[in-house]
């Protein structure tokens, strides 16, 4: 299923990229691994043996896939210009994003480690006759759906239920799993199941027109250009105010000044969110070309005539007469019955602070009383309850058992043991006096 042309003076098998000027051009790491399946030597020797012919110092533990072969690094620009001289194929560096690495900084587009795909797209691949392969747009982590069929991007196989299945083999074959086998394509029909998020669906379109565009780039897109595009955006959008166009697209306001009036490049999340923001596509801002772009207009709300609350009226300060609430005070600490100081601020509809503040003593003599009435209550309810106790702990020792607290209330009624606060030092009152020499010689008389 792999086109070869007949070109006798390449070093390597002349291979034609899959998808040529289309949204769906292959990487240029499918390109290597269809390579090597070409020349049916794993992707390991063949990458030492391309390295070894364009003087390309490896490590021992070299790796071909750790070189991130389809983005915007170094090491694509190297691979995809010695794939071109052993392979005679050109511009193969449009298997890459290379053409935007002037728009885009460098560390500012982020490459899937582990490989994604869309299995709908193996399963046609393999049923229009063509070798399955490795999309460009794949290799974005920023895109996590196919636009095509409207499905996740798989990371996993099927089969097996493994990850890594791009890498984890010394051959590998695209579209099929290097752990188990087995193929990775599955109709499509089987993977729209799942709720797609309708940005993650506008970015991978988005991502798609950039990839059908630099099939047919007129020229290099320039820093220039892009910078020049942003500084019109944000002129029209919030009339030249960086500091507000920062906060609308979520960066730092010092980042926006540095795309501006320093050297620095946005990266390629950063570049969509402008392009979210302001209606441009992420192609046209890339390519700094807004000659078609209408700056979105914002609809005035609807002012909405609701009734307005009615303003809170301060509540007039009270006047107390003290010389009166200090009569009424000694009033209620003559009366007979003792009552307290929270039921007298009760009575006077007054705050219990304010009479502490304001008429201190005859206050505590309230208190003090209450507090007194409260202690001869007690006293009555000891003496009320100590024949009980007595009765209750000889009782107990005369069938041999100890004092507890357990025995007592199964002997004295409730109401007797129900006032006394304090039941275990009155029965341990009880009991000394019950051991006491003298009670013993009153109670054989």
């Amino acid at each position: 299923m792999n086109s070869v042309l007949n070109n006798p003076r390449s070093e390597l098998h002349a291979l034609q990229p899959i998808g040529e000027g289309t949204s769906e051009i292959e990487s240029l790491l499918s390109y290597f691994c269809r390579l090597a399946v070409s020349h049916s030597v794993s992707t390991l020797a063949l990458s030492r043996s391309i390295a070894q012919r364009i003087e390309h110092n490896v490590s021992p533990d070299f790796d071909w896939h750790q070189r991130r072969l389809a983005s915007i690094c170094e090491s694509a620009e190297t691979w995809s210009a010695a794939l071109a001289k052993l392979t005679a194929v050109s511009r193969l560096d449009h298997l890459t994003f290379l053409p935007w690495k002037d728009v885009i900084s460098k560390s500012g587009l982020s490459i899937v480690t582990r490989g994604q795909f869309c299995p709908a797209c193996f399963a046609d691949d393999l049923a229009q006759n063509q070798a399955p392969y490795f999309r460009l747009v794949w290799e974005s982590a920023e895109v996590s759906v196919c636009s095509r069929h409207g499905c996740p991007l798989e990371r996993y196989c099927p089969h097996c239920g493994k990850d890594n299945i791009r890498h984890a083999s010394a051959y590998v074959v695209p579209g099929w799993c290097t752990s188990c086998g087995e193929f990775l394509g599955k109709a499509g029909a089987e993977t729209n199941d799942a709720p797609i998020n309708r940005a993650a669906r506008w970015t991978a379109r988005q991502m798609d027109e950039l990839v059908h565009a630099q099939q047919n780039l007129a020229s290099t897109p320039t820093r220039s250009n892009l910078i020049n595009a942003i500084s019109q955006i944000i002129e029209e959008m919030d009339n030249g105010q960086s500091a507000v166009f920062a906060r609308r697209i979520g960066v730092a306001k010092s980042t926006v000044h540095n795309w501006l009036k320093g050297e620095g490049t946005p990266s390629l999340k950063a570049s969509l969110k402008i392009a979210a923001h302001s209606g441009a596509s992420l192609t046209q801002l890339l390519n700094g070309d807004l000659s078609t772009w209408v700056c979105p207009q914002v609809e005035p709300q609807l002012v909405l005539n609701l009734p307005q609350p009615k303003a809170r009226t301060r509540t007039v300060k009270r006047e107390r007469n003290w010389a009166e609430i200090e009569s009424k005070l000694r009033e209620f600490l003559a009366s007979p019955t003792p009552i307290t100081v929270r039921e007298a601020a009760r009575r006077l509809n007054i705050d219990t602070r304010l009479l502490y503040l304001r008429v201190n003593m005859v206050t505590r003599q309230l208190g003090e009383r209450w507090k007194e009435y409260l202690r001869r209550r007690q006293d009555e309810h000891v003496v009320n309850a100590w024949p009980h106790l007595e009765q209750a702990c000889i009782d107990i020792w005369a069938e041999g058992k100890a004092v507890t607290l357990r025995e007592v209330i199964a002997r004295v009624p409730a109401p007797i043991l129900a006032p006394l606060s304090n039941l275990l030092l009155n029965l341990k009152d009880v009991q000394s006096h019950l051991m006491r020499p003298d009670f013993e010689s009153e109670a054989e008389k």
